[in-house]
């Protein structure tokens, strides 16, 4: 089959996921009875084998429907935009063929509002653990202008949650808990363009080699990220 599309032929070189693997699970959310899916399955079947225009008579052959019946399911994806007949000309022969690209574009604005509305779902979810981290640390409930702050740090700051719970980590360590602190210290990560925790730190321990080391003393293993006051940092 080709595509004309673009992003079709994106969505066919991903790999492990066909159009028809995708029809197949979200057929419903366009709206397609279970019958008039399995004709366009049939089609694109047809299609793979090289025939490009099955008769009804032999569509309902693989089915359990009559031909008649298949006609009306043609006629309808065709109302609906699903379907079109292209007809192109070879010397005085005129080629007819079913023609899905619509119901594939289609079908991708389907997939993709499900993964949009999934990431929407997450997000919040995330949003929702970090607000609850907040308030267990702060050990009371948080006002709407407190969560209106948190919500800045990850929508227009753009910081992920991991790297302001690490903030929230750095700020009970110096033993300044507050929402103002948090924010200078994400304001000056965001400004060396410390984005991850990993490169937080491997710019915290880069900072410790030109300390002065304490002795040291066995400990038990931790995995606590070396700490420094990051807003007394001099250039």
């Amino acid at each position: 089959m080709e595509f004309p599309s673009s992003r079709l032929e994106q969505w066919i070189k991903r790999g492990n996921v066909t159009i028809s693997q995708l029809f197949f699970t979200h057929y419903r959310a366009l709206q397609l009875t279970d019958q008039e899916a399995m004709v366009v399955l049939q089609l694109v079947s047809f299609q793979q084998n090289q025939i490009e225009f099955p008769t009804p008579r032999e569509i309902a052959e693989r089915m359990e429907i009559s031909d008649q019946q298949v006609a009306a399911i043609l006629q309808r994806l065709m109302q609906r935009g699903f379907l079109l007949i292209e007809q192109s000309k070879t010397g005085a022969m005129v080629e007819e063929k079913y023609v899905l690209y619509q119901l594939w574009e289609r079908l991708i604005d389907c997939v993709e509002q499900v993964k949009m509305e999934q990431s929407v779902a997450t997000k919040e979810q995330l949003a929702g653990q970090l607000f609850r981290t907040f308030e267990e640390e702060f050990g009371r409930v948080f006002t709407p202008l407190e969560y209106e702050t948190i919500s800045k740090w990850l929508d227009e700051d753009g910081h992920s949650p991991e790297v302001i719970r690490q903030a929230l980590v750095e700020a009970v360590l110096a033993e300044k808990k507050s929402l103002k602190y948090i924010d200078r210290i994400l304001f000056e990560w965001k400004k060396k363009n410390l984005q991850t925790l990993d490169a937080i730190r491997k710019h915290s321990e880069g900072f410790h080699k030109y300390t002065v080391k304490a002795p040291i003393q066995k400990s038990e293993p931790t995995t606590r990220m070396p700490f420094y006051n990051w807003l007394e940092e001099r250039e």
